[in-house]
């Protein structure tokens, strides 16, 4: 085995250690323990319905957050031109997944899918290509659905007007949103234009002040070249069922909130403007703490859930619900990724020894 090979498989272990799931888990628990002993009130979380109907609300939650799972492994199926299973690409979404949850931001979660992926028989390019694109289709997501909420639901859709910081979300909301406008664009740019793409990251690696990111630059510049020709040869049909499956699998993500919040406050699913407005602070929630620095955003969704729905759920058990909401959406990414990862692991190792 050579000195490449062994560090490639170190590598691998790495990136799947028991210390990377702890560590979102310990600070996610750990916040919301915080929280819980600071503000929980009995009284009001005795207000809250625990019924049947719970029960029906919480297993919709569940429910969406597997639609969500199926629409993404279509979703791969599809990218891969397949050569993966439907049941290779959910064991696959899991992995991705997984890598998001310990990641600090999408781009990590994207950056350590790119490797996990490319340990599969597709290779490197194409696995570049595969989550190149599949950031591309998230990016055209959330650039057409959060105008489109804001224009319906006006400031109301970010946060309550009651909250004196409401100006500083909405900034921070419009930063974030340019910010995805940006590199969304410059994905596209790359997919329709790779040359003049390749050119300008050649020109800025030469400036003095990039020169140690010089050659993970030019290797950018060679994945978008890669990512253009995967995609040039794709039909129409191929990019909107794409398109579809990315829509239903976001959209499902931020109703699992909404599902959560009216299994226990009572009356918020009979009006449409509600559940809009429950669905929308949800994307919105989740765009502006995109760029959390803790791995998947452990401990500072937990912390913000409260503020942003606090004209529907009682001040004393919002971490409550966020507790509940993680649960079903977050943690169980962090332990089925520890379950499976790891018999993958072996798969990819024991299939490189004998191919060398």
């Amino acid at each position: 085995m050579t000195s490449k090979d062994k560090e490639q498989e170190r590598a691998l272990a790495e990136s799947v250690k028991f210390k990377k799931v702890i560590i979102p888990i310990l600070i996610g628990v750990g916040v919301v323990a915080y929280l819980i002993w600071r503000t929980f009130d009995i009284d009001a979380f005795r207000t809250l319905s625990w019924n049947a109907k719970t029960v029906f609300f919480f297993g919709l939650a569940v429910l969406s957050y597997v639609i969500r799972h199926i629409a993404f492994s279509f979703r791969l199926k599809e990218v891969s031109d397949d050569a993966f299973s439907f049941k290779k690409s959910v064991e696959l979404i899991f992995i991705w997944e997984f890598a998001t949850t310990v990641s600090p931001t999408s781009f990590g979660g994207s950056a350590v899918a790119i490797f996990l992926l490319a340990q599969e028989k597709i290779g490197g390019a194409k696995s570049v290509a595969m989550v190149l694109y599949a950031v591309l289709l998230d990016t055209v997501f959330f650039v057409i659905s959060i105008p489109i909420l804001y224009l319906l639901l006006g400031k109301l859709v970010v946060r309550p007007l009651i909250d004196s910081d409401i100006n500083g979300f909405v900034w921070t909301l419009w930063v974030v949103y340019a910010f995805t406008i940006f590199y969304g664009t410059f994905i596209l740019i790359g997919v329709l234009r790779p040359r003049f793409i390749s050119r300008f990251i050649d020109w800025l690696s030469r400036r003095n002040w990039l020169q140690r990111f010089k050659e993970s630059m030019l290797n950018t510049a060679e994945e978008l070249k890669v990512t253009s020709k995967e995609l040039r040869t794709q039909s129409i049909g191929f990019h909107l069922r794409v398109t579809l499956y990315t829509f239903i699998a976001w959209i499902m993500r931020f109703m699992a909130v909404v599902f959560v919040i009216l299994g226990v406050v009572q009356g918020l699913d009979k009006d449409v403007i509600d559940l809009a407005i429950l669905f929308g602070r949800t994307e919105m929630m989740h765009v502006i703490t995109q760029f959390s620095p803790t791995p998947g955003g452990a401990g500072v969704a937990e912390g913000m859930f409260g503020g942003f729905y606090a004209d529907y759920i009682p001040k004393g058990v919002s971490t409550v619900i966020a507790l509940i909401w993680r649960l079903i959406t977050y943690y169980p990414y962090l332990i089925i990724g520890l379950l499976i990862i790891p018999n993958w692991l072996r798969k990819v190792v024991k299939r490189r020894r004998n191919e060398r």
